[in-house]
């Protein structure tokens, strides 16, 4: 019988015991390995306590020992340090307090970020397609979080373990940011491998998907443009992209009908095969005038006769193939006639992709002759290993003046022109002398995709007044040593100190000799 209830009394203890852990993962946790450690405890402590309370006698003589008293006097302390214990790292948990103390604040949202999270009116989602895990992004997102977690959310998606989300979005590459806000969904850029997510980009997208304008974008037809649709070279993914951005995609053919839509905001004519009628030139000027865009991609070796119109702007088209003369895409399997793109003017368009690569085939120069009423700025060029080729037929092409020109060479004009009412918009067109990096196949590649749609956005202005946001930095705190102070050092800490340490030791020793 006694063993009994000396079981019965070490069998309390352990029941107690376990209850006491599955509070304190409770609380510390919430997860549901608690209840495996609570669940067993109240039964244990149970059924010990029911084989107590029947030999009351003996009950009664255990609790008046003095030893009971002292260990039930540490029993509550114990507990009482528990519970405190607990009580801490619950409200620690419902009430964080974050201090940034770097010196630039680098972990700290600008106050610009702060007050569009705050406006959300509906929930909005951050979708980061990628399959390797980023341990910066989610750090990143989670400041985002804590200022609106009702209304803001990001997930990180593995195109190639959800299918059906990759394909709801049309994901074409590892590391597509988008946003879904309500109904409306858009591409906020293509991150590289180990590329950080910009706040300014992000808050920007943030902006401008709550906006209510839908820009009407049209794509003239007729001149043996690449179709839109998902064929070799066709433009269906650029349709697709331009949707998910909000606009609205028609096509445009002025032969049939020639009339402009009033709804014009834009009109992009890609690389026509044919020459244009003078009656369709005539009424792209008259859109220009009537405060349209234009948007011009107009490859090598072809005349769409557009001389009137490109005249009015200070631009020619220049026959020569821009080649790289080392070759830098040749670990892309291409040839010279492909030119990789990481330095840009200095415009709205580009002012985003410093140190960010684009990629063209086949480009032509396009030439521009400066003027008082017209403000152009060269947003694309090639560098100085590049020459324009005035024969690109033969087979091994070289550099030979003076019928070639070395680089760098601009292809791509950003051109503004002052109404002559000026209380009214400027007039926007921009030419470039490529359009394969915006077909199928390769909008996706790099960031052709970037340099495409902020062209799109400057050219149908709807830049939706950026919010300025500077990007943080940690304060350089680098000690620039001279050849001397290194000289030292190097020879202060292996040799020097060591060697005073034995001298002084030797010394101490033969003082007490």
């Amino acid at each position: 019988m006694k063993i009994w209830q000396r079981l019965a009394q070490y069998l309390l203890w352990f029941g107690l015991a376990l209850v006491v852990a599955g509070l304190v993962v409770l609380v510390a946790t919430g997860e549901g390995l608690a209840y495996g450690f609570l669940l067993p405890g109240l039964v244990v402590m149970g059924l010990s306590l029911g084989h107590l309370f029947q030999r009351q006698g003996w009950f009664t003589n255990f609790l008046g020992k003095r030893s009971t008293r002292m260990g039930t006097n540490g029993l509550v302390g114990a507990i009482a340090i528990v519970v405190i214990f607990c009580l801490t790292n619950f409200l620690a948990a419902q009430m964080v307090v974050r201090l940034d103390l770097t010196e630039t604040q680098l972990y700290t949202l600008s106050s610009q970020t702060q007050g569009v999270l705050q406006n959300l009116s509906q929930p909005l989602t951050v979708r980061i397609f990628q399959g390797t895990d980023d341990a910066n992004l989610e750090p990143f997102l989670d400041n985002y979080q804590r200022l609106n977690p009702r209304q803001f959310r990001y997930a990180l998606v593995d195109p190639n373990q959800d299918i059906a989300a990759a394909r709801r979005f049309n994901v074409q590459s590892q590391g597509e940011v988008h946003l879904e806000y309500g109904d409306r969904t858009q591409l906020v850029t293509v991150l590289a491998q180990g590329e950080p997510l910009n706040e300014s980009l992000l808050t920007n997208s943030i902006l401008r998907i709550q906006g209510d304008r839908q820009p009407h974008f049209y794509l003239l037809q007729g001149h043996g443009e690449p179709p839109l649709d998902q064929s070799p070279g066709g433009l269906g993914q650029m349709v697709q992209l331009l949707e998910s951005q909000n606009y609205q995609v028609s096509p445009l053919n002025l032969i049939q009908n020639p009339v402009l839509p009033p709804d014009a905001e834009a009109i992009a004519l890609i690389a026509p095969q044919t020459s244009l009628l003078p009656e369709e030139v005539n009424l792209l000027q008259q859109h220009l005038e009537n405060q349209g865009s234009l948007l011009l991609f107009l490859d090598p070796q072809t005349d769409p006769a557009l001389d009137n119109l490109l005249d009015d702007w200070g631009l020619s088209l220049d026959q020569h193939l821009i080649l790289d003369g080392i070759n830098r895409a040749e670990f892309l399997g291409l040839g010279q006639s492909s030119l990789l793109v990481t330095e840009y003017g200095a415009h709205p368009i580009t002012a985003a992709l410093t140190n960010r690569m684009s990629i063209y085939q086949d480009v032509r120069p396009l030439l521009f002759d400066a003027s008082e009423t017209i403000q152009g700025t060269p947003i694309l060029s090639s560098d100085a290993e590049t020459w324009a080729e005035s024969n690109p037929e033969i087979p091994d092409p070289t550099f030979d003046p003076p019928g070639d020109r070395q680089g760098p060479i601009p292809f791509g004009w950003a051109l503004e022109k002052q109404n002559p009412e000026a209380t009214m918009e400027t007039i926007r067109l921009v030419a470039i002398g490529n359009s394969t990096f915006v077909t199928n196949g390769w909008l996706g590649q790099y960031h052709n995709s970037d340099v495409f749609l902020n062209t799109v956005n400057w050219l149908a202005k709807v830049e939706n007044a950026p919010l300025a946001i500077q990007p943080k930095a940690a304060q350089n705190r680098r000690l620039n040593l001279g050849r001397w102070q290194i000289m030292a050092i190097a020879w202060l800490a292996p040799i020097i100190f060591p060697l005073g340490g034995v001298g002084a030791a030797i010394f101490c020793l033969w003082q007490r000799r």
